[in-house]
């Protein structure tokens, strides 16, 4: 079998063409990674060489034309190291040492039996191991020292006793030694005594190849200048595990080193920064900053002057004002400096002294950078000398100038902040039904009040720098917290709670500066708790109403409509003035029977809502009352919030209340039942064809569905600030009996049922709404529905 794990192509030259065939037989059995190729002469090989790679060749001595220490001759030419292994039966000393000169592999003699065939293969396998081997070094060698020679990192090899034995190109320019110079040498020579100790733990660690494989020291070159390197060490071992080479590739970071500690300064100068407790104050802080840790001391921070227009200096460093003198006011389109401002973008000037827009035709500025500060103003750095900024320069100042703007913002916020809390203090300290709490943009609580906070055991002081979640527990804190953040994301919600056995309905609305910006939010608290118990003994009540008016509604309708069938045969067999009489009330019969009904399940909240148009949902009710003549005006484009069927059914029962009690004119009998029933009765469909509205103005006024056009009332519905009204010009209602219209079985018609406004004032209640009858403008009745919610 095969023990390298890859095949080894042999080439056996030998003149007896059948031994040869008989060996690469017995080869390729002893070893199946063998692939053995044969040629009769040492010409025919070199044939063969010259378009086959083999591994190793096994060759006769005593051929024809060329023998083969010949052959090894012409085989040694091309390839120095190819393993080449003499297997001869003419053997002799003399041969053998010739062979060893002329640099064989190895040598062997042929003897009878399949044994000498395994000890070839074997002394086969030895050769080509060795051979690939040292070939795979010579490689690793090559690529090593093309590594090292074109390396853009400096590289820089040490022996087992740290000396110094080679150094390439790009660590010649690092260090400026040569590699003689530096050969036989010790990293001593190269290292300050501030990194002295830290080099010697590296390298007693890579002694021991135990780490110190990456380091960052400072370094001296040979002209003395301290330069600080980053060092990556790799160490070479030998079969023993001991160190024989390390080599390390370095870089100077110095530049990097510096722009690292301006950064780590800055950050630490940002929190300053952000400490200041006025505009001036932050405007101090940032000349400061970019004097002290960026190394830019010609600068100078001005702020916006809403009220002169103007950009105004804040603060000036010593170096700016020796240039400038007294620092000018920048007014609008008169620097380069208000270009920025009003732009929002940063200029960065090579040489600020050929730029047609600046303020100083004269100026003493070389480069200079300008950096707006959002709508505070704008800072800027220069230097006497053009192009003296680099990148790094820009990206630091550009740095400074978003946490200078930050550090303005939040001054702001905070003032805009404490008026809200003195807007809102009183409020909050005497909210007399719950509680009212202002939070800022960290969802800490700045502001906390309210009856309701004692009754579960909490004050005001309570909530004094502190959030939701640290009052609060976890499924309550993090509902509140979710809440909240909609609030300052500019969205208004309203939720209900429990807590400590209470429930809450709660408010939470985003609170905005002067320009429209969100500094806070606020949270109103309300205990709904005994509305609750008593929304609960209401559907409870409800749910018996409903069964008791459905087990009504059927044990009446039946025997009813048993009656009905009896009376309709009798009206066939005979005619009588009495039997129309018994009609019309079975009719009033079936009107109580719907009244009953819908009054009770008006009576139920109103769950979901929807957008509602409402003048267009009136002349649909308006279709779907018998108006006898009567007009609409609509003088209304809200849209309102409500439930589309049961604001419908308030609609249709008061306009028919307006014909059916305003008209002047003549009204036919027939259908009088009919109007006065709910919408579940309505006189034709919501896109019924063919029928036009009456208007108050003459329009449209024929439709086979309206009957008679005998003089009628006029309906009017227009709009409250906080709702809707329906009025008409009829003859109203005492005011005497305003106080009794809602109440149910009230009616002046001897045909009415007493129960059309009492579903008017419950539809009105189950949204929440408030409903008032009084006197109309033009002297009839107007019923004003207020608390209405408008879709915006």
């Amino acid at each position: 079998m095969s023990t390298t794990g890859e095949a080894i192509r042999v080439l056996h030259v030998d003149d007896d063409p059948d031994f040869a065939d008989i060996a690469a037989t017995f080869l390729e059995r002893e070893d199946d990674g063998f692939v053995v190729e044969t040629a009769t002469s040492a010409a025919a090989a070199l044939d063969r060489l010259a378009g086959l790679d083999v591994d190793c060749i096994v060759s006769d001595y005593d051929m024809p034309d060329m023998d083969g220490l010949e052959f090894l001759a012409a085989v040694r030419d091309d390839s120095p190291d190819l393993p080449f292994i003499l297997f001869t039966g003419k053997g002799s000393e003399e041969i053998a040492s010739q062979a060893i000169s002329a640099g064989v592999t190895d040598y062997i003699q042929k003897e009878v039996g399949a044994g000498q065939y395994a000890v070839l293969a074997n002394r086969i396998r030895n050769a080509v191991t060795q051979y690939r081997s040292q070939r795979d070094l010579e490689t690793s060698q090559q690529r090593l020292s093309l590594f090292v020679e074109q390396s853009p990192l400096g590289v820089l090899e040490y022996n087992s006793d740290f000396e110094i034995v080679g150094l390439n190109e790009a660590g010649e320019e690092i260090l400026g030694y040569s590699e003689a110079e530096l050969r036989g040498e010790t990293w001593t020579k190269l290292v300050t005594e501030t990194s002295y100790e830290n080099v010697d733990e590296v390298t007693s660690a890579l002694a021991e190849a135990e780490g110190g494989y990456h380091s960052i020291d400072e370094n001296v070159r040979k002209d003395g200048e301290r330069i600080v390197c980053e060092w990556h060490n790799r160490v070479v071992t030998d079969d023993d595990g001991d160190v024989v080479a390390v080599f390390s590739q370095f870089q100077d970071v110095t530049e990097r080193q510096e722009r690292r500690q301006r950064i780590e300064a800055l950050h630490e100068a940002t929190r300053e920064l952000m400490a200041a407790s006025s505009q001036e104050a932050v405007a101090n802080r940032a000349v400061e900053t970019a004097r002290n840790v960026l190394g830019l001391p010609i600068n100078s921070v001005y702020l916006y002057d809403e009220a002169a227009d103007a950009l105004v200096p804040a603060a000036t460093t010593e170096e700016a004002l020796d240039l400038i003198g007294e620092p000018p006011v920048y007014e609008p389109g008169e620097s380069l400096s208000w270009e920025a401002f009003t732009s929002g973008e940063v200029q960065v000037f090579a040489d600020v002294s050929a730029e047609p827009g600046r303020y100083n035709p004269d100026t003493a500025f070389g480069a200079e950078i300008i950096l707006p500060l959002g709508d505070y103003g704008v800072m800027y750095v220069a230097a006497t000398e053009p192009g003296a900024f680099d990148d790094a320069d820009v990206t630091l100042a550009r740095t400074l100038a978003a946490n200078a703007e930050q550090a303005l913002s939040r001054i702001e916020r905070e003032e805009t902040l404490r008026e809200s809390q003195r807007r809102y203090r009183t409020l909050v300290e005497n909210f007399p039904d719950g509680a009212v709490f202002l939070f800022d943009d960290d969802l800490q609580y700045v502001l906390a009040g309210g009856a309701e906070l004692s009754s579960v055991g909490l004050a005001a002081g309570d909530f004094e720098g502190v959030g939701p979640r640290d009052l609060f527990p976890a499924d309550v804190a993090e509902e509140t917290v979710h809440y909240y953040r909609e609030a300052l994301a500019g969205r208004s919600n309203t939720f209900e709670q429990e807590y400590r056995g209470k429930q809450y309905r709660i408010r939470t609305i985003p609170v905005r500066d002067d320009a429209g910006d969100i500094v806070s939010g606020i949270a109103v608290s309300q205990n709904v708790t005994e509305r609750k118990v008593r929304e609960r003994e209401l559907a409870r009540q409800n749910e018996r109403l409903e069964e008791f008016a459905s087990v009504v509604s059927h044990d009446l309708r039946n025997p009813l409509n048993v009656a009905q069938g009896h009376l309709d045969l009798l009206q066939q067999e005979c005619d009588s003035d009495r039997l129309d009489a018994v009609s019309r009330a079975h009719d009033r019969m079936n009107d109580l029977i719907d009244d009953l009904l819908t009054l009770a399940r008006e009576g139920e909240e109103v769950g979901d809502t929807e957008a509602v148009d409402l003048a267009a949902i009136t002349e649909r009710c308006w279709r779907n009352v018998d108006t006898d003549g009567a007009t609409i005006d609509t003088h209304t484009d809200r849209t309102i919030r409500a439930d589309r069927s049961r604001l419908q059914q308030l609609l249709e029962n008061l306009v028919r209340n307006s014909v059916e009690h305003g008209s002047t004119g003549n009204r036919t009998k027939s259908g009088d039942s009919e109007e006065r029933r709910s919408s579940s009765s309505r006189t034709q469909s919501d896109d019924s064809e063919g029928s036009e509205i009456p208007r108050a103005d003459g329009e449209a006024v024929d439709s086979e569905e309206h009957g008679s056009t005998n003089d009628g009332v006029t309906v009017t519905v227009g709009d409250l600030p906080d709702g809707f009204y329906v009025a008409d010009d009829g003859p109203g209602i005492p005011e005497a009996e305003r106080d009794r219209v809602f109440d149910a079985g009230y009616t002046t018609s001897q045909d009415g049922t007493g129960f059309g406004l009492r579903i008017v004032e419950q539809v009105a209640e189950a949204h929440a709404w408030d409903i008032e009858v009084m006197e109309g403008d033009e002297g009839g009745a107007r019923f004003e529905i207020t608390g209405v919610e408008f879709d915006t």
